[in-house]
């Protein structure tokens, strides 16, 4: 039996829980499901000192608000959406102590789609097809297989506040790089194809020439972009139905590429004209409806070294210990300062 951690006083747009994912059974026709930001999640986890692939608490776009059941250490990775402990502004990419009886908003956006809340212990709930991740089409896995609703409550395993993983910081500078949040369009690379012969020179010079805007129609399952026609080879647009891979590309006959995600249908006969690399997934799913982006072709051995850079920034990244300062006002003669004092590790 858990303990009661958070009540959902309001939910927001879509509230899931979400690990890394289900891997293992597309083939029997389950989707791969997961957190849409794997950076975000993970280093979610890591500041709290959870295993990696931990379930957090998804949160889509914003308006959502909990109340804190008992003592907990948390952290909010991922998208800014003005985070909030009792009406004062919480930091991002850092572990903190939350009071039972605390209320959590977030209730704004400065930029990003998604956030998480990740917990000290993880969420008590249990792992079905050796995964924690909401199916919302399958409806299982998760909290009863659904998005959260006002009045339900979540549990954790037990209240755990080890003092080593309270007050840590991911550092900002990194968080700033993977993101790109200034890129305006955003580059997404990807290695082409499977099925090349199925589009012409032109269709590839489109897609990599050309700017895409993330339609209306996007969601876990994928985002239908608004751009340039892309031009099929005779082949056609239709293949022979296989498997189908996070992050490929499809374009069906009317030529608007779109790009699957994590609640992506198992199999599909729309031809793939290339596939978004593992590292550029999570700066994707922070872009929604109107966000612009690009595309930029990259082969197998650069893709291997960005996955093997953005693992190690994961993974093996130092956290940092926050800094805190004591603000005094100082009077001298007629002259009035403000003096920030900074706690020191003298050890």
């Amino acid at each position: 039996m858990g303990v009661p951690f958070l009540k959902v006083l309001q939910p927001g747009v879509l509230s899931t829980l979400q690990d890394t994912g289900r891997f293992g059974y597309q083939r029997l026709g389950y989707t791969q499901s997961g957190a849409m930001d794997d950076f975000a999640l993970r280093t979610g986890n890591r500041l709290v000192g959870n295993p990696e692939n931990e379930a957090g608490l998804e949160l889509t776009f914003f308006g959502e608000k909990f109340l804190v059941l008992c003592d907990a250490v948390i952290a909010v990775t991922g998208a800014d959406f003005c985070p909030e402990v009792n009406d004062k502004a919480i930091p991002l990419w850092q572990s903190l102590l939350v009071k039972k009886n605390s209320v959590i908003s977030l209730q704004d956006r400065r930029y990003g789609a998604r956030a998480y809340i990740c917990v000290r212990g993880g969420f008590d709930v249990p792992r079905e097809l050796n995964s924690k991740s909401t199916d919302l089409k399958s409806a299982f896995g998760g909290y009863m297989g659904r998005k959260l609703q006002v009045g339900d409550i979540l549990s954790i395993p037990g209240v755990d506040l080890v003092s080593d993983y309270i007050d840590k910081k991911f550092p900002e500078e990194l968080v700033y790089r993977n993101y790109r949040w200034y890129e305006h369009p955003m580059s997404i690379r990807v290695t082409l194809g499977p099925d090349k012969d199925n589009f012409t020179e032109i269709g590839y010079k489109t897609l990599l020439e050309s700017k895409y805007e993330i339609s209306e129609k996007l969601d876990r399952q994928g985002y239908q972009l608004k751009g340039p026609r892309i031009e099929h080879s005779s082949k056609g647009p239709n293949i022979i139905t296989n498997f189908t891979s996070l992050g490929a590309v499809q374009v069906p006959g009317a030529g608007a590429p779109i790009i699957l995600m994590k609640d992506r249908q198992t199999s599909g006969g729309y031809a793939k004209i290339a596939n978004v690399i593992s590292p550029d997934i999570s700066k994707l799913a922070q872009r929604g409806m109107g966000d612009m982006i690009s595309f930029e072709s990259v082969d197998i051995s650069q893709t291997r070294e960005l996955f093997i850079e953005q693992e190690t920034i994961i993974s093996k990244t130092e956290l940092r210990p926050v800094r805190r300062c004591i603000s005094f006002r100082v009077q001298i003669n007629d002259d009035s300062y403000t003096v920030d004092v900074e706690e020191v590790d003298c050890q």
